[in-house]
């Protein structure tokens, strides 16, 4: 993976094919579509559904064969690679891009990370189509080597640079939180779905706190792999007997950096 490592810290973007089934990726469609109305529902309560219709955060909390996505993989091979070190997940959630759906947000020229400090190793993202991404349905835009770039580009100058990332269901797309990128326009009649994994440095915060959401009897049952990923052996303590601990116990080990 070393070779496909060079070349994203070269471009800012790489495209993994073949990472995931079909199946798998089927599955996840079909799981979600029965539950969709729960993230709906506390959307709608909550009064921001306007502001992030078709988008469903930290979806796998509920649709848990979005799990199967952090198992051992090509995707975790070549995130092995370039951390070089421990890494958690940080959020994951799914999102539609749909026909006509343009108060969809991530359809507006954006970058995933707020605070921009240039860093290339802190943070990376993924984004992994459920369904084949086309230009006539909306791949994502992205503006390549815009990483270094804190300046939020103009329209015309985004989309006269910028590379439409294409692929089938089951690749993954690989870029730098600091890109510049947004959701392409569907003329479609058929729904396009991905989901986002952002994986981070276990030391920066996660956007829900995982291990406190599944418990210690989820987490009892899964793979070492998998306590590492959600961000088990990074947690923070609450109070003084938590943090006191041996070292086979601690909150935070001693290997997250």
């Amino acid at each position: 993976m070393k070779y496909q490592v060079n070349i994203y810290k070269k471009k800012g973007w790489i495209l993994l094919k073949n990472v995931f089934s079909k199946k798998l990726m089927s599955d996840i469609i079909c799981e979600y579509e029965k539950n969709e109305h729960k993230f709906i529902k506390i959307q709608k309560e909550k009064k921001i559904y306007p502001k992030v219709v078709d988008t469903s955060h930290h979806s796998f909390l509920i649709c848990r064969k979005m799990i199967k996505l952090l198992e051992p993989s090509m995707l975790t091979n070549f995130l092995d690679v370039f951390f070089d070190s421990k890494y958690i997940l940080n959020t994951m959630g799914l999102s539609k891009v749909k026909k006509n759906n343009e108060s969809l947000y991530t359809k507006k020229i954006h970058r995933d990370i707020r605070s921009f400090d240039g860093s290339d190793s802190l943070w990376i993202n993924t984004l992994v189509m459920l369904t084949d991404s086309t230009k006539i349905n909306g791949a994502t835009w992205i503006l390549e080597r815009s990483r270094h770039s804190e300046e939020k580009p103009s329209k015309e100058v985004f989309f006269k640079d910028a590379i439409q990332v294409t692929g089938k269901a089951g690749d993954v797309l690989i870029f730098n939180g600091n890109l510049w990128h947004c959701a392409g326009q569907n003329f479609t009649n058929e729904t396009r779905y991905i989901i986002t994994p952002f994986f981070s440095k276990p030391f920066i915060k996660q956007q829900l706190d995982y291990p406190h959401f599944f418990g210690s009897k989820f987490f009892s049952k899964k793979s070492k792999h998998i306590k590492q990923i959600l961000g088990y052996y990074a947690r923070t303590p609450k109070n003084l007997e938590d943090f006191y601990q041996a070292d086979s116990n601690r909150f935070y080990r001693s290997d997250q950096g």
